[in-house]
């Protein structure tokens, strides 16, 4: 299998926001998958925001900003696709939220923001995208050059160590390799949850009433173990 480069995951993603959401977050099983990683988000986000500055990487068209927002948050929501950002833009606008986010396109591997200027970042099913540990270590250094110290990195990453990671054709990363990277970059784990059986491959192929038993189980099972499951999210704190 051929690598994908940075460049690849910038084309697959230049996909059309109207596309995106329909798969993601109007079909009922991409609605089941988008809801179970959201609750997941929610768990790990903080509820309180204070005087902290925001930014989302990777925001696509709002399916964790709008949740965030729903918390008082002030967000800096970026992507590197300006038309998922303008139908973020859409539903802030209807929710009256629009003064507390504001959006701007943005490369992670070469942010806008000032070193040690943000308070906290959340990047979701990014990292994941980059099919080298060598581009995922670049993106997590570039993550943590913009983080103040105290800060906090909110993302996810694909286990080569799970079930699903011996079985999986794509590059995923071992826990060892990630917590490499974090220390190279001046952070460290916090807190994690994990996704043991939930992906959209597997609730493609379930009548949907089983698709959410499965989610109900892995709910109860995201707090156990994380570095065993397939999708692990991770709160890492810059030192």
């Amino acid at each position: 299998m051929a690598t994908r480069t940075r460049e690849d995951v910038k084309r697959i993603y230049a996909e059309d926001a109207e596309g995106y959401d329909r798969v993601r977050l109007e079909d009922p099983r991409g609605q089941l998958v988008s809801n179970h990683d959201v609750r997941l988000f929610e768990q790990l986000f903080p509820n309180e925001s204070g005087e902290m500055r925001v930014v989302e990487i990777g925001a696509g068209t709002g399916r964790f900003t709008l949740p965030a927002l729903a918390r008082n948050f002030h967000i800096i929501a970026t992507d590197v696709n300006a038309s998922m950002l303008e139908r973020l833009s859409s539903k802030v606008a209807k929710m009256g939220w629009s003064e507390r986010c504001s959006v701007q396109t943005e490369d992670i591997f070469n942010l806008s923001f000032d070193d040690a200027s943000v308070d906290y970042i959340f990047c979701l099913h990014v990292i994941p995208r980059f099919a080298t540990l060598e581009d995922q270590r670049a993106a997590i250094r570039e993550l943590s050059r913009v983080l103040k110290p105290g800060g906090h990195l909110l993302f996810n990453y694909n286990n080569r160590r799970s079930m699903y990671g011996l079985l999986y054709k794509g590059y995923s990363t071992k826990p060892s390799e990630m917590k490499e990277i974090l220390n190279e970059a001046n952070l460290s784990v916090q807190t994690q949850r994990g996704k043991w059986l939930v992906s959209r491959r597997l609730i493609n192929r379930l009548p949907l009433f089983m698709g959410r038993l499965i989610a109900v189980f892995d709910r109860c099972l995201s707090r156990f173990w994380p570095d065993c499951a397939w999708d692990v999210f991770v709160v890492a704190a810059k030192e």
